[in-house]
């Protein structure tokens, strides 16, 4: 036979490009339902468990790796104090695991030539996998990594030198797909094969929002044919089984397009819910009325915000519908959806009522007391615009961990830009105690809106902390406006809602 003639690693690619290697090896079977396995249940780490956890997007986009923006990767100082406290928090609110995007739309990782064909990894990038999940390890955290987002091909801009999204030819080109999986995937699969922090990998989340057939709105997200994104996340599914005992999984964007990632190696359906979906896709519903194969994790749904229920009413609807698990969104993200402070006492009294469930490695008792949340190493708040002599201003209370004599710069700019020379700058000392820092606005456009945000540098010059978007403006009329909703892609174009 051929066989005989190819060397082992040619087989390999052979057998990852068909996505066969997960089936062959009968590693996937330990998730499927059966007697050993529940249909509202997932194997993992020996255990039956009811996957719950709480979306942790991001620090920042560019957590892992670096590029033309500068390095704020987990490793980083500054960066992993934050982690370091978030982590903190979480496991002081009875969390056991958290689930974190890698790669988002690829603004930072993995790297790619001029012609867009996959590179590698950069610099970086391992070191700072290895302080996320020695971090959760610290903390007795456990992590899915979410791969992608939608927009590693609904966006395509550069901006100041960094491509964000722009990668729709992967879906149709099997080389560039290829050269993704072995120069990017595996090698991370790879690296955390032996690594008992990591359960499993959501391939994509929420693709349909890119998808032609499953979204067929016109809300200016660039889309590519559902078969192309099915042969994807296949061979993706076959490379994790093969180096890895994680399991793996697509976040669908509402519970009606699970099916359509049916057929493919994946140990579980994963699918978001909003209010805006209740009258399409009622949460509230049996998880075998949706009649999959495979195990059904509710992959996001809002901890504040939603008009129906709240954060410890959907784990218990979870629970009680036959779902294998639940993660809130989320963590740390500044949005309409996300406010830890006011859900994390509900979600420690609902851990401790389930702990049994969700205890990944049963060697830590559930947190005793109440949550009393630590603060950010670097914080602000109060951000307001001010109308004196001098015209308008803005103004932001900000306090740090280490006490010190800090150079302040303001950056102002359009929306649809990244920051150019700052508008203001001045020294000052701050403290753990919220002071006020305040910069003139200058002349703004009407109708235009605009980003303002503020770094921090110690007395060397050296970039501490970088506050994005402390505000956004709008001038209406002549007066700036704080926005406290803005919807829009990273490119600047106007978009439906969504979270990918």
């Amino acid at each position: 036979m051929v066989w005989r003639h190819l060397s082992r690693q040619s087989v390999r690619r052979i057998l990852i490009a068909l996505g066969l290697i997960g089936l062959i090896l009968g590693i996937i079977s330990p998730a499927l339902p059966g007697p050993n396995s529940p249909a509202n249940r997932l194997a993992l780490r020996g255990h039956q468990l009811f996957l719950a956890g709480v979306n942790y997007p991001y620090r920042s986009e560019e957590d892992f790796g670096t590029g033309a923006w500068g390095y704020s990767g987990v490793n980083d100082p500054t960066t992993y104090q934050e982690v370091d406290t978030d982590f903190a928090n979480l496991e002081a609110s009875g969390v056991r695991v958290v689930k974190w995007r890698v790669f988002n739309d690829g603004r930072y990782s993995p790297t790619f030539d001029q012609d867009g064909m996959p590179t590698g990894l950069g610099d970086h990038f391992f070191s700072d996998i290895d302080a996320a999940t020695a971090l959760a390890r610290k903390h007795h955290l456990y992590l899915v990594f979410t791969l992608f987002s939608s927009g590693f091909w609904t966006t395509d801009c550069v901006q100041n030198d960094v491509h964000l999204g722009g990668h729709a030819d992967i879906f149709s080109d099997p080389i560039k797909r290829q050269a993704l999986i072995e120069r990017a995937i595996i090698p991370l699969v790879r690296h955390l094969a032996n690594n008992d922090r990591v359960l499993s990998y959501e391939i994509i989340a929420e693709p349909d929002w890119g998808v032609s057939q499953l979204n067929q709105q016109s809300d200016n997200r660039i889309k590519v044919g559902l078969s192309g994104v099915r042969a994807f996340v296949k061979q993706v599914a076959a490379a994790i089984h093969y180096y890895t005992p994680a399991l793996a999984t697509v976040e669908a964007n509402r519970a009606s397009d699970m099916t359509y990632w049916k057929g493919l190696g994946l140990d579980y359906y994963s699918f978001s819910w909003y209010d805006w979906l209740e009258p399409y896709d009622p949460l509230d519903r049996p998880a075998a009325s949706l009649g999959l194969d495979r195990p059904i994790v509710l992959g996001e749904f809002p901890s504040v915000g939603s008009k129906y229920y709240h954060t410890a009413q959907v784990y218990d609807i979870a629970l009680r519908q036959g779902y294998a698990g639940a993660f809130a969104w989320s963590y740390g993200n500044a949005d309409q959806y996300s406010n830890w402070a006011n859900v994390a006492n509900e979600y420690l009294r609902w851990s401790r009522e389930n702990w049994s469930l969700i205890d990944v490695a049963p060697i830590v008792a559930p947190p005793s007391g109440t949550v009393q949340l630590l603060a950010q190493p670097f914080q602000y708040q109060g951000v307001q615009v001010l109308n004196g002599q001098d015209g308008f201003s803005v103004q932001a209370q900000v306090a740090v961990q280490r006490a010190g004599t800090y150079g302040v710069q303001w950056f102002i700019y359009d929306s649809t830009q990244n920051p150019g020379p700052p508008a203001g700058q001045t020294n000052a000392a701050l403290s753990n105690a919220f002071s006020s820092l305040t910069t003139q606005l200058g002349s703004l456009a009407t109708g235009r809106t605009y980003k303002v945000s503020m770094g921090l540098f110690d007395q060397s010059g050296h970039l501490v902390k970088w506050f994005d978007s402390v505000a956004v403006l709008k001038m209406v009329g002549g007066v700036p406006q704080i926005q406290t909703q803005v919807v829009e892609d990273p490119c600047g174009r106007q978009t439906l809602p969504g979270n990918a």
